[in-house]
Order: structure tokens, then sequence, then C-alpha cells
């Protein structure tokens, strides 16, 4: 069996702004903190159990879709890892319960395709805390960069486990949209284009990965 819900574009920014979130883990933008010649792109991941989700550490291991696995969330393309002058990505962090890896391309929750500039940094928040199945906003995530030339919004997927019914423990696949740094001082062609389909296509789809 498979659950499918998609938002329009003005509902779905309503939700990512909201505490009371009804998506099961979405990023959440809430402002940025200059910082000499940085600035932080700061963020709250937002989990709802839905009555029926969780998130969990499973074995450690991301493996998208798979039974057991870690729960994760993507947020794409936010800065260009460069030596060049064009060069904008300084670092990230996570909060409580998670870790991050930075990557290129990827990590995606199953069955979803974002769109993903392979010029541009994708930072994933892996959860390794204990079990959790009660709706929580959890903050001190952040993105940083060497300049500040506003937002963009580009993707993010999300996976998070099934905690009840006969799809125990399977995974639950989510796509949307975030707001995150303008990325680099010289636009790639690539990400003009996705900043543009973003502030015109469907937004979250959610998927149950059989």
């Amino acid at each position: 069996m498979r659950r499918l819900a998609t938002f329009g574009l003005t509902a779905f920014l309503a939700l990512a702004m909201s505490s009371a979130a009804h998506a099961a883990l979405i990023a959440q933008f809430t402002g940025t903190t200059p910082s000499g010649s940085n600035t932080s792109y700061n963020y709250n991941l937002v989990f709802s159990t839905q009555g029926g989700d969780r998130l969990e550490a499973g074995n450690g291991t991301i493996a998208p879709g798979a039974v057991g696995s870690a729960d994760f969330i993507t947020l794409y393309d936010v800065g260009l890892n460069s030596p060049s002058p064009a060069g904008n990505f300084v670092m990230a962090t996570a909060g409580p319960g998670f870790d991050l890896t930075l990557q290129n391309a990827g990590i995606n929750a199953g069955q979803t395709q974002p769109l993903d500039d392979p010029t541009l940094t994708n930072v994933t928040y892996r959860y390794t805390g204990p079990t959790l199945i009660t709706d929580t906003v959890i903050p001190g995530f952040s993105i940083v960069v060497n300049n500040n030339d506003g937002t963009v919004l580009r993707q993010f997927t999300g996976q998070f486990t099934d905690n009840i019914g006969p799809e125990l423990g399977t995974k639950v696949s989510e796509i949307g949209r975030v707001a995150v740094p303008a990325a680099v001082s010289i636009p790639e062609p690539a990400s003009v284009m996705m900043g543009l389909m973003g502030a015109l296509g469907l937004v979250a789809r959610r998927r149950r990965s059989l």
C-alpha cells in the first residue's frame, strides 16, 4: 500500500513557517545571523507524528527506503563549495540528535526525484537519537556562507518511519521546498532554472516505500 499527498506552493510554505507542521519531517527556515563577512542561515527541523510516524536511528546507516536504516533529511544546493572566488559555502551545523554529511549529489529519500545541481553543496542531516514518537521542533541547524545574497527556494527530501499498522517499520519519503542561501556569487544557469521552477511547481509529495 502506498500513501501520497500533494500540496500547493502557498499551502506548503504556510506549513513550513508554522510550528505545528502537518508534514512529518520538514526543514523550517527561521532567519539569518550575521558574523563578520559570513552569514548563518538558521533552521529548525519540525517533526510531526501525524498519528503514526516516528524518527529512528536504526542501524546508523543511510539506506533510502530500507527497513532499519537511519532516518534523515537532505537540503539541496545550499552553496558552492569551491576555492574559486565564486565559492561561498563555509560550513553547516547539526542540531541535537542529528549529525551531518556534505555531498554534491543526493542523498535522496526513496522514490523522490529532487532537482539537484551537481556543482552545488547538499547537506544531509542524519537522525542519531533515541526513537522519537512525539511531535517535536528541533532547533540548532545552520548553513553558513560568506555572503548574504538573500534566499532562494530549493528542495529537500526526507525519510521517516511508519509506526503503526501492517506497514510498521517501513520507510516513508517526503519532498518539499525550503529557503536556502541564494547559493553563489556567480549564479550557475541550472541554479537559476531551479529557482524559477521552485516558484512555480508542485511542492510536496509523500510516498511510502514498499
